[in-house]
């Protein structure tokens, strides 16, 4: 059975399916885990459906790379979206097919499917016979939907993997008995220089959508600032990539409001560390969100975080000790804290302290390479091993 320190480094190989091809938490999560992954023998490529701004991120840590516009859509708005269904329908097989063809040259030794979004590649190579590890970044609504996804990741992949308690305890329910296990996702140090700006700023990163709550940071925002008419607000991240245009107008309308319109500012597409270098304090206003990166790398950063209990979040964060949480969706609840914290510069500073020390002991990089390590060996060992190996592996994960 192979083990940690069992293989020379580059003797194993896996390849990544990235489910998008922007530069999100998904996608930036399992790049951070690949230096560690590499000191455990881990060579990767990777599989993504079209080019963006991920192809730059990738460079340097991925040895081979492949892409191919993804028809596939996950909803029936995605489905109808241009060139429209029956061209989607059309294409579908090609594409799976040049999936295929990529697995082929690639040779890995297991395929890590990076999200529920990426089933049909798994599924092509579960055909193959390569040992298969599904990754849930999601923390999808019960439903039909939802339990035929994770049914289908059970019967697909040899290792189920989720960033948090949260999503595992959704897994299980449709499992059977395919292992599941946590890999917290795990940031670098903080690289930046914290310089906070005056006026106060609060910022949100995330992109524009309801289910991030963009608008709860606006209306927010509009609240504090009766209070405290000298904070300045910024949003760092994209709109329209949920396609949902009567959320980009509600967005618009509220941020060219006169209650906010001369105090905060939408930046679009940026590193997080543009913000994180200079505001007070972060808001995540998530609806949902099942481990987001932006709440660790802001405790990294130093920079006090007002979350909404929602969630793995509250995995990350103990109320009043590491952060602070409140009700989801309340803009009030939000209003509030954003005034008490930016008021009160020892608490303020004692969360920021107690944040960045709670991210150095159990949110770091190596940690997540170890698990991720771990689920690729099981999954290899559950797919070939003998019997007894197979069943051995099954005790441990």
């Amino acid at each position: 059975m192979l083990a940690p320190g069992d293989s020379p480094a580059g003797f194993l190989r896996t390849l990544v399916v990235f489910h998008e091809s922007e530069a999100l938490g998904a996608g930036r999560s399992i790049l951070h885990a690949l230096d560690p992954l590499r000191g455990y023998g881990w060579t990767a490529s990777a599989w993504l459906p079209g080019e963006g701004p991920l192809l730059d991120e990738i460079e340097g840590s991925i040895s081979m790379g492949a892409y191919r516009s993804k028809p596939i859509r996950y909803s029936a708005r995605g489905w109808r979206a241009d060139p429209g269904v029956l061209v989607r329908l059309r294409d579908a097989p090609a594409y799976l097919r040049a999936f295929r063809r990529a697995l082929v040259r690639a040779r890995p030794h297991v395929v890590h499917a990076n999200t529920l979004r990426a089933l049909p590649e798994a599924r092509v190579a579960r055909t193959l016979g390569l040992p298969v590890v599904v990754h849930v970044h999601e923390l999808p609504a019960s439903g039909v939907k939802t339990t035929l996804a994770l049914r289908t990741a059970a019967k697909t992949a040899d290792v189920l993997v989720a960033v948090s308690e949260a999503v595992a305890e959704v897994m299980r329910t449709c499992a059977g008995k395919t292992p599941v296990l946590v890999a917290y996702n795990g940031v670098p140090p903080y690289n930046g220089h914290r310089r906070p700006s005056s006026p106060a700023t609060v910022g949100s990163i995330g992109t524009i959508c309801r289910t991030k709550g963009t608008d709860v940071f606006i209306e927010a925002a509009a609240l504090a600032r009766q209070t405290c008419p000298d904070l300045r607000f910024e949003h760092i991240g994209q709109s329209g990539l949920d396609e949902d245009e009567e959320f980009a107008r509600r967005i618009s309308a509220l941020a060219g409001s006169s209650a906010v319109g001369d105090v905060i500012r939408l930046l679009g597409r940026r590193p997080a560390n543009d913000g994180l270098d200079h505001w007070e304090m972060l808001v995540l206003p998530s609806r949902q969100d099942a481990f987001p990166l932006t709440s660790l790398e802001a405790m990294a950063a130093g920079v006090p975080v007002i979350a909404a209990r929602v969630g793995g979040i509250a995995e990350q964060i103990d109320h009043l000790e590491t952060g602070i949480l409140v009700e989801e969706g309340s803009p009030r609840a939000f209003a509030d804290w954003i005034v008490r914290l930016h008021r009160d510069p020892d608490l303020r500073a004692r969360l920021a302290r107690a944040a960045a020390s709670r991210v150095g002991d159990r949110f770091t990089v190596e940690r997540q390479g170890a698990t991720m390590h771990k689920a690729y060996l099981a999954a290899l060992n559950l797919r070939h091993g003998p019997p007894p190996v197979r069943t051995r592996m099954r005790e441990v994960v």
